[in-house]
């Protein structure tokens, strides 16, 4: 498979690695089979976390006897607890059977909260700066969901990689994050590549009951095609890797084939995907910075609701995510602090008010 340079750690890593949060949803056997199948197939990327169940030790399984030819990238969910966070790297370092983790990654910093904890002088980045020291690991990482949040992270010098999602839905990552993360030669891996819908096994994916029809517009008919399509938009983006997550053998074959094939997209691909394209103005980036709400309102994922509903035309799951919130938009008071607040001087107000009437009838 083809490779390609994960910023300044200088790693070669495969443009397709290997998602390891579902494996742990797949019985033993089976999952050991998936993730060998990944390797002798040359995917040489492994995303893993502590608190991903047993996938760190099945991923050490599986690889025993060729860990040090593959790239382990795991994650620690501690914030502030120094010696707990120095205490999941020895975890860790014992379940995947190895003295040495190439990447370690501070998990979910999704707020200025968990960022700071994180980053003062008892949390978590000291702990991983500590065992890079002493040699117990080799990179450190971070991953969340906000793009204004790793903004903020991989701009203190700190992080020499970073894992955000990226997909047909959300865009937002390639707006300044990306662009920013190549100015600082920090790498970019890609998490949810399939926008969080589980392609495995149904077609309406259970936990969030969110339809795969409005992906054929992009990708064509069928769940193969629309995976396909969904890493190839990803691999178009300059980024060093994607790792969706795989749970059968089928899906390896599949992603390996993408990404040994892939050297750009065709014509049509590129009018359909329109890459670097956002959507239209205004549209809500999702910082957060707009709450708390005095009146209670979702107000990010409202308006992410509605530009699912305008721009992608996911019509019917977000009317219904929609009218099942507890307080909806004519709660608002129109106080405008979320306008005071808001970095991109949005009018939230009547971005609300138009809200209301696409997604409440």
């Amino acid at each position: 498979m083809q490779k390609r340079r994960l910023g300044r750690t200088n790693l070669q890593v495969t443009q397709v690695g290997f998602g390891a949060f579902p494996i742990r949803d797949v019985n033993r056997k089976s999952a050991l089979r998936v993730i060998r199948r990944a390797y002798e197939l040359g995917v040489n990327y492994y995303d893993t976390a502590r608190a991903y169940g047993d996938s760190e030790e099945m991923i050490g399984d599986a690889l025993k006897d060729v860990i040090d030819e593959c790239i382990i990238a795991t994650k620690t969910h501690q914030r502030t607890k120094l010696a707990a966070a120095k205490a999941g790297i020895e975890q860790s370092l014992r379940k995947l059977g190895t003295d040495k983790l190439d990447i370690v990654q501070l998990h979910g910093i999704d707020n200025d909260k968990r960022l700071e904890k994180a980053l003062g002088p008892e949390g978590s980045l000291s702990a991983l700066k500590e065992a890079r020291s002493e040699g117990r690991i080799d990179f450190i990482g971070m991953s969340g969901h906000v793009p204004r949040i790793l903004i903020k992270a991989i701009k203190t010098g700190e992080f020499d990689m970073i894992l955000v999602p990226l997909n047909i839905l959300t865009r937002e990552a390639s707006e300044e994050l990306i662009p920013l993360a190549k100015e600082l030669d920090v790498g970019v891996v890609v998490m949810k590549p399939f926008g969080g819908i589980d392609f495995s096994f149904v077609q309406r994916d259970a936990k969030t009951g969110l339809d795969k029809r409005f992906f054929r517009r992009y990708f064509g008919n069928g769940i193969e095609a629309i995976a396909r399509g969904s890493l190839r938009f990803i691999l178009a983006h300059d980024i060093s890797t994607v790792v969706p997550g795989l749970t059968t053998v089928k899906q390896v074959d599949a992603a390996v084939e993408v990404g040994g094939e892939f050297d750009g997209l065709t014509k049509g691909e590129r009018e359909r995907y329109k890459i670097g394209e956002l959507p239209r103005e205004p549209f809500c980036r999702e910082c957060g910075l707009c709450l708390p709400c005095p009146a209670g309102l979702r107000i990010p994922f409202i308006l992410r609701l509605d530009k699912y509903h305008t721009e992608y035309g996911v019509d019917d799951w977000s009317k219904g995510q929609y009218n099942g919130l507890r307080i909806k938009i004519n709660g608002c008071t129109r106080c405008g602090e979320c306008e005071l607040k808001c970095p991109h001087k949005l009018p939230i107000i009547d971005m609300l008010q138009g809200a209301e009437i696409r997604l409440g009838t």
